[in-house]
């Protein structure tokens, strides 16, 4: 019997064929994600166990940005409430901790169309964000104390004269060709250096650009 079984289970496996593929394939990290513990938007802890059971999305950001920033979050916010029903959870980790407040980030927040559910943005000072960043291979924002700050009042001033409200069309300052700088033709850059090393897009230069990884 066991024979018989045997045989007929391996001239299945050898005439089985499989369907096409699907066009997306989803790939487990080989490590486990690297937590954090900090705090959101509201000032509740924050960290990816909470989010066990549900898809968790990890993007980096800072709500003074007029371009990349922006459009991921509606995208991401787009995603989930395709999705619906609390299946997961996008986590928004600052990468400007002077700029980013908890009004700012609730607002920046609010004018993705992220529910109270399903959008965390996550807060901290650099030293609490910095483990995370290295963690992920993020280059943060590299300005100053000072122009982190300018920026984020100019930022304020943006947002209102343009309240949430739908698409409201605005005109987009083009930044300038640049190239990349020295630093990103290193064969072994330092893993502890947090500068961006890419052509910076943003108007201000590579100060104020950063990564935009959507994990």
């Amino acid at each position: 019997m066991c024979l018989i079984l045997g045989g007929l289970a391996g001239l299945f496996a050898a005439t089985f064929t499989r369907p096409d593929p699907l066009p997306t394939r989803f790939t487990p990290a080989r490590v486990a994600a690297y937590d954090f513990h900090l705090r959101d938007q509201d000032g509740r802890p924050a960290s990816l166990a909470d989010a066990r059971g549900k898809v968790a999305v990890l993007t980096f950001i800072y709500t003074d940005c007029r371009d990349l920033c922006p459009a991921e979050g509606a995208i991401i916010a787009d995603a989930l409430n395709r999705v619906g029903g609390g299946k997961a959870v996008a986590y928004a980790l600052s990468i400007d901790p002077i700029g980013d407040n908890s009004t700012r980030a609730k607002d920046w927040l609010k004018r993705r169309g992220f529910s109270s559910q399903d959008g965390r943005y996550v807060l901290g000072t650099r030293s609490q964000l910095k483990p995370v960043w290295l963690h992920y291979g993020i280059a943060p924002l590299n300005a100053t104390p000072q122009e982190a700050k300018a920026a984020a009042i100019a930022a304020d001033k943006f947002r209102a004269a343009y309240p949430p409200t739908p698409v409201q069309p605005f005109k987009y300052q083009y930044p300038p060709a640049r190239k990349a700088p020295a630093a990103a033709e290193e064969a072994y850059p330092n893993a502890n250096d947090l500068r961006y090393r890419g052509p910076a897009r943003h108007i201000a230069g590579p100060d104020f650009e950063h990564s935009a990884y959507v994990l």
